[in-house]
């Protein structure tokens, strides 16, 4: 029989949606009013524990110093009558990206920069504040749900407990030395306990793009003493061995997972400006493309996309409950497209309009991408075709 769950004055604690080592993160609701939250709440057995304490301190110093659209957001703080302390977050509703990857397997590189560019920015503004991460991993991303549905994920970064705040001296955590973090997403010093900086984070980055481009942990599937092994002194992963990508993705991701920081990029920002570079050429030159973008659940976008593919269109961006793609003007059988996709406007939302877009080989840039500078927003049911076509 499940436990009841912890009386938390002012709060209605109705289930739980995460549970570690550490503690447990409850789904709230402010009383009175209907603000919903996240309540994360240290485990009884670990009030005594000073490196527990001080995660927790640390984790709320840190989110209360930064105001990022992209890092959970701290309500409020406190303390149980047994002691436990506890955080009010931000509730954030959406998959992890671990659990994004485990369900659709790789990610295409252009819809990796999406999720990868907010993240780097985010922890831009952790650096300059004074702030290193240190955790940064696929768990620790929570994809969030949009209200907005036509707008891009919000990637948002959690987990602040094991952040080191470079300008602030006290008690450290005692297992620093006894490689803090998690093996699979640590970076070399973090395993010799070496002092860490922004590189930390560009390190564990691009360890993320790896896992985002083919998913699969970079050095994951061996034991914890081997992970660590090949992190310092083995060969750098290359994805295009894994998938099929561009091989010319290996070199930014191989130097941000370079053993000495030094040899690394020196921000986030300048990691993800490299992958941008050789993902998105400069040469594309845009044109006047027709435009299709659908909303549906996932069956129904599989047709769609086959649709599109039959028209000769370029899948530009997918997800499991949208799609988006484009093909030059003049070169798509408008009357051919209608007919195949009006039997679907029934279960589903469906765009077709004009915009403009650079095209260079898969890879989309430009206006279209932009879905609400060329349909209807909100977007309704059933099938909408721009009347200049």
């Amino acid at each position: 029989m499940n436990a009841p769950p912890p009386h938390v004055p002012g709060f209605r604690l109705d289930r739980l949606v995460g549970e570690g080592g550490f503690g447990q993160v409850w789904h709230a609701v402010r009383d009175p009013g209907d603000e919903i939250v996240a309540l994360k709440i240290l485990h009884l057995e670990l009030v005594r524990s000073i490196d527990a304490l001080t995660r927790f301190q640390r984790e709320l110093a840190a989110i209360e110093r930064l105001h990022h659209p992209n890092v959970v957001r701290a309500i409020d703080h406190g303390s149980l009558d047994d002691g436990r302390p506890y955080l009010v977050l931000e509730y954030v509703d959406g998959p992890s990206l671990r659990e994004v990857i485990q369900e659709r397997g790789p990610i295409p590189p252009a819809e990796m920069l999406t999720i990868l560019e907010p993240l780097c920015d985010a922890l831009g503004v952790a650096h300059a504040a004074g702030l290193v991460h240190r955790d940064v991993k696929a768990s620790n991303v929570i994809l969030a749900r949009q209200r907005e549905p036509m707008r891009a994920v919000r990637p948002v970064l959690l987990d602040f407990g094991l952040v080191k705040l470079l300008d602030q001296e006290g008690p450290g955590l005692t297992s620093s030395r006894s490689m803090l973090g998690t093996p699979a997403a640590m970076s070399p010093e973090q395993m010799r306990g070496l002092p860490v900086d922004a590189r930390t984070d560009v390190y564990a980055l691009g360890l993320l793009a790896y896992h985002i481009l083919t998913g699969h942990p970079a050095f994951g599937g061996a034991p914890g003493v081997v992970q660590s092994y090949m992190q310092i002194h083995g060969a750098r992963p290359r994805p295009s061995s894994k998938v099929d990508v561009d091989p010319a993705i290996d070199e930014p991701i191989a130097r941000a997972l370079s053993p000495e920081p030094a040899a690394r990029f020196p921000t986030p920002r300048a990691l993800f400006e490299a992958l941008h570079a050789v993902i998105h050429p400069a040469a594309g030159t845009e044109i006047d493309v027709i435009a299709l973008y659908s909303e549906a659940p996932t069956t129904v976008i599989a047709e769609v996309t086959a649709i599109a593919g039959t028209a000769g269109m370029t899948i530009a961006l997918t997800a499991p409950d949208s799609v988006l793609a484009v093909a030059p003007r003049g070169q798509v059988d408008l009357g051919s497209l209608r007919a195949a996709l009006e039997p679907l406007a029934a279960t589903a939302r469906i765009a077709v309009g004009k915009s403009r877009a650079a095209l260079q080989g898969t890879v989309v840039d430009g206006p279209a991408l932009d879905v609400e500078a060329w349909a209807p927003y909100p977007l309704g049911d059933g099938l909408w075709i721009a009347e200049d076509l």
